[in-house]
């Protein structure tokens, strides 16, 4: 019968720690890669890589669709590019809206844009037990200008970003129709921003409970000179 060499063991129980660590804190991001048509997404749930972190669609009125305009979302140091987005085809109500399913206390951040750039008043709410976590109004000035590596202009939304617990977060629009291009939830985010203010405390710069430095037009909860700050 083999015997496991101490030190084997331990490298083991390392090996599987650090594996452990790695799930617990890995994001997982719900975005559209399809074109859907007015109706068919009503009652449909939409779900991600991650058990538990679901987004539910309810549209008994056939006006949410999906359709392909791509959008930049992040900060000009660093942003993704996202190609389809949810039109939600008007405001929210009983008959037009979602809900996140969210299997973990940690980060829920939402790529957004206002259905109408001329709009000055259209607010995106994040609500979870009756608790407002966010209340703004998103629109086309949000945006940075950046260049891109090959020469050309682009616009970057920010990325809004709230904390959440185990539980239903519901989304709602209800001032006029929005535009999502994605969800990223990201687990057990108190043990990320602690490291973060820790190691960020005293270099002058902010960043996002992910650990992503982030600029002075970031909206959410940031994390600057150590300390958690939310930007409205």
């Amino acid at each position: 019968m083999s015997e496991i060499h101490p030190y084997r063991s331990k490298f083991f129980t390392l090996a599987a720690l650090a594996l452990c660590a790695l799930t617990i804190n890995a994001q997982t991001t719900i975005s559209f890669s399809e074109k859907k048509a007015a109706g068919s997404l009503n009652g449909q749930t939409i779900t991600s890589t991650l058990d538990g972190f679901s987004l539910t669609v309810t549209d008994t009125k056939d006006k949410v669709t999906v359709d392909e305009s791509g959008a930049r979302f992040g900060t000009a140091e660093s942003n993704t590019r996202y190609e389809y987005r949810l039109k939600s085809g008007g405001k929210s109500g009983t008959a037009n809206n979602m809900s996140i399913a969210v299997p973990a206390s940690g980060t829920l951040q939402v790529c957004a844009r206002t259905g109408s750039n001329s709009a000055t008043d259209r607010n995106l709410v994040l609500t979870q037990d009756g608790k407002e976590l966010y209340n703004k109004v998103v629109q086309e000035s949000d945006a940075t200008s950046i260049t891109l590596d090959d020469g050309n202009e682009s616009k970057v939304y920010p990325i809004i970003s709230v904390a959440v617990n185990q539980g239903t977060v519901e989304v709602t629009y209800p001032t006029g129709s929005m535009n999502f291009y994605a969800f990223t939830f990201t687990p057990g985010t108190t043990g990320i921003s602690s490291t973060v203010e820790t190691q960020k405390a005293n270099d002058g710069a902010t960043y996002n409970l992910a650990g992503q430095r982030v600029d002075k037009n970031y909206k959410g909860i940031v994390i600057s000179d150590g300390k958690k700050v939310i930007r409205k």
